[in-house]
């Protein structure tokens, strides 16, 4: 693996003033998690020659190879831990080795040797040379309202494949609404040696979205989950909370966490019917993007506190009818980033260099990977960045 001496220049020159001026003290691990200042700390990068949008998929279990995809091209890279190309791929489209549906998330590594695609037309089984090897077809049509082709849609654990995959029973309840929020199910779990997908876990009690007076759009129930210690942890896109299911009973919840975001927005339905015209304003509200379940049931959360309906309107107007302004001042008001849960408060947003992009692949505290911020450099080659996780 390549390590770019630039990023050491900084680091270095701490170290020496530390040699002079002593150790610094370590933040005491009875220090209350909201008073801890935590930052993402680079210390090695994978380096492949390749100009594009590189996003880190996924590594193999032997830690050897790289599944990365580029994202203006929707290529697949094959790399090793040195940075060089072993394959490159165009898995979609109309061939027949190749998904003709929409990606549905990231592709995860089954073994060494195998990876898997989530589509919304089913999971593609594909070896490390990118030929077919199998498709795993749910049963039923597969309908995704928002496709996020970064997320972690497929999750491997031990021989079960754990899938946000929606679709089934759309044709009696629909993709929202109050059908929706009594009878839907949003895991599908599929059994590699049955190749049969069951599905799981429908929205529990604790969740405002069980309603039966309240119709929430789609948007709102967007679900991402995780898994570690034998759980699942799932939380919905306009909700603050965390709800664990354990994997050998996904029927019965096992507890549920309330996330303390300082002045999260949720804009509430004001009755039990769905309303189809989508105000713009609704969707900037408060959001959980990203969790990630860590060791002693910690979790790393990616959220934005959203825009009060006043909030964007003044966002809007700063901008003038200049579309690009727009986003940039909604930017501006739209509070967030990555923090520590500990099940019961939250740190300050974590400090990253600006040369991170988005969190890729979490493996430990200690390894932790996230792709270029393109806004901040300009290579004529990509890079992955290896982080830990720190006290500043």
């Amino acid at each position: 693996m390549k390590t770019q001496t630039k990023l050491f220049l900084i680091p270095t020159l701490a170290l020496s003033i530390a040699a002079c001026s002593g150790e610094k003290e370590e933040t005491s691990p009875s220090t209350p998690l909201a008073e801890q200042s935590l930052e993402f700390e680079i210390y090695d990068s994978l380096v492949v020659d390749h100009l594009g949008n590189l996003a880190l998929m996924d590594i193999s279990p032997d830690g050897q190879s790289y599944l990365l995809r580029d994202q203006n091209t929707d290529t697949l890279l094959l790399a090793n831990a040195a940075g060089e190309i072993l394959h490159q791929y165009k898995l979609s489209g109309e061939g027949p080795n190749q998904y003709k549906e929409n990606l549905y998330g990231k592709s995860k590594f089954l073994n060494n040797e195998e990876f898997l695609t989530p589509t919304t037309g089913g999971v593609y089984r594909y070896n490390s040379q990118g030929i077919l090897q199998k498709k795993y077809e749910p049963g039923f049509s597969p309908r995704a309202q928002i496709i996020i082709t970064g997320a972690d849609n497929l999750i491997i654990h031990d021989d079960e494949i754990y899938l946000n995959l929606p679709g089934r029973g759309s044709d009696e309840f629909g993709p929202h609404g109050i059908a929706y929020q009594e009878k839907s199910n949003h895991i599908e779990v599929l059994n590699l040696e049955s190749e049969e997908f069951s599905p799981e876990i429908k929205f529990p009690s604790t969740s405002k979205f069980s309603s039966t007076e309240k119709a929430y759009k789609f948007y709102s129930t967007y679900p991402t989950f995780s898994i570690a210690d034998d759980s699942l942890y799932i939380t919905y896109r306009h909700e603050p909370k965390i709800f664990a299911y354990p994997l050998a009973d996904l029927s019965t919840l096992g507890s549920t966490k309330f996330i303390p975001i300082k002045n999260f927005v949720e804009n509430e339905p004001k009755s039990d019917q769905v309303d189809d015209n989508i105000n713009i304003s609704e969707l900037y509200a408060g959001t959980i993007n990203k969790i990630i379940a860590m060791e002693n049931q910690h979790f790393i959360i990616d959220y934005l506190s959203g825009l009060t309906g006043a909030e964007y309107d003044e966002a809007v107007d700063k901008a003038g009818g200049d579309m690009d302004k727009q986003w940039d001042e909604l930017g501006k008001v739209n509070q967030g980033g990555l923090v520590i849960f500990d099940g019961t408060a939250l740190s300050n947003p974590i400090t990253k260099p600006a040369l991170l992009g988005q969190l890729d692949k979490y493996v430990s505290k200690e390894e932790i990977w996230f792709s270029l911020n393109f806004s901040a450099a300009e290579n004529d080659y990509s890079v992955i960045y290896k982080t830990r996780l720190v006290q500043k």
